[in-house]
């Protein structure tokens, strides 16, 4: 492998002006800057990035730290703050937190020890508050941390009220929401539930929510799509807080019998993969392209130390499809 030196010497230039040509620090002619980059082409020399990032004490990376990658949701994030991320010239350090919750603070060390410039936290653990609140430039992403930490949400409130509205809209009597966790104020499905509930509850219909067990929850969830058809075997309609949820409850639905939408209409949410769904799937849209920008400029500012907007809510809305309001003709379909 080439040095730095052996570059200098082919350019016929001092090593300092190659660092400072590769560090663009002070004046470097245009015609010297040609001569140092053929060298280094015809060298092959490949400058080290680590190395001269901690000369300038930063690395120009961010860590992404999210819970799971096989669910749907999470790999369109990281997917997209990776894209943000390489536009503004930062690296992504992803570490995906797959253990307990407990490992959780486990995972915020190592990203610490590979001396990111920042964070962007997807987790959904209520054990890493204390474990974020050390300085270091963070975002939370889709989660209301508790410890002032700058936010990037969409409005689930609104997201439970249409996907509510859709099912009462559709003639949904019985209606169930399945999803995880929602009695923990701090993350999403809290507020699913509680615009999902406050909207059947001023309809005059009950609430019925089926919480997925913890087990459940990292699984593939065709065990609590089984259980929630055992618990409410007569519901004609369901929210569930995920599209990935909602793909399992239809396969359940289909092994039942049980026709969509004509006996039961179902809601998903994140609209990552509705529409790839056997029966393309009725979802609460959440804007991830915005959110995930919002998130990589919301880290940017804080390590170059500008102003930031703390809390940053984006709209969601409803894309409807055929498990709530069924096939529609096309008018370019010839009519004989």
């Amino acid at each position: 492998m080439s040095t730095i030196r052996e570059v200098a010497a082919k350019a016929g230039v001092s090593v300092t002006t190659v660092s400072r040509t590769l560090n663009n620090r002070g004046y470097i002619s245009q015609s010297m800057r040609e001569r140092i980059r053929k060298a280094m082409e015809e060298l092959n020399y490949q400058p080290n990035e680590v190395a001269r990032s901690l000369s300038f004490q930063h690395t120009r990376m961010i860590g992404v730290l999210v819970p799971e990658v096989n669910n749907p949701f999470f790999a369109e994030v990281v997917t997209r703050l990776s894209r943000e991320l390489t536009a503004h010239g930062y690296r992504m350090l992803l570490y995906i937190a797959s253990g307990t919750d407990d490992d959780a603070p486990d995972y915020i060390a190592m990203l610490r020890s590979n001396q990111v410039d920042g964070m962007i936290v997807a987790l959904r653990s209520p054990s890493v508050e204390k474990e974020l609140r050390d300085g270091l430039p963070t975002v939370s992403f889709e989660r209301l941390p508790s410890g002032g930490l700058p936010t990037v949400v969409c409005d689930n409130l609104e997201g439970g009220r249409l996907a509510a509205r859709e099912l009462l809209d559709c003639g949904c009597r019985r209606p169930v929401m399945l999803g995880g966790r929602h009695a923990i104020e701090n993350f999403p499905a809290f507020e699913r539930f509680r615009g999902y509930r406050e909207t059947m509850e001023a309809a005059g219909y009950p609430a019925e929510i089926y919480e997925i067990n913890e087990e459940d929850y990292h699984n593939d969830y065709s065990e609590a799509a089984r259980k929630v058809f055992l618990a409410y075997p007569d519901m004609d309609g369901i929210f569930c807080t995920s599209d990935r949820i909602a793909s399992f409850v239809m396969q359940e639905a289909l092994r039942r019998g049980v026709r969509i939408p004509e006996q039961l209409k179902v809601v998903g949410f994140n609209d990552c993969i509705a529409g790839q769904c056997a029966i393309p799937l009725t979802s609460v849209r959440q804007p991830l392209d915005e959110m995930c920008a919002a998130a990589v400029d919301c880290v940017i500012r804080q390590i170059e130390r500008q102003p930031i907007t703390a809390a940053m809510s984006f709209p969601v809305s409803l894309s409807r499809r055929v498990s709530t309001r069924g096939y529609v003709a096309s008018p370019y379909i010839m009519r004989r």
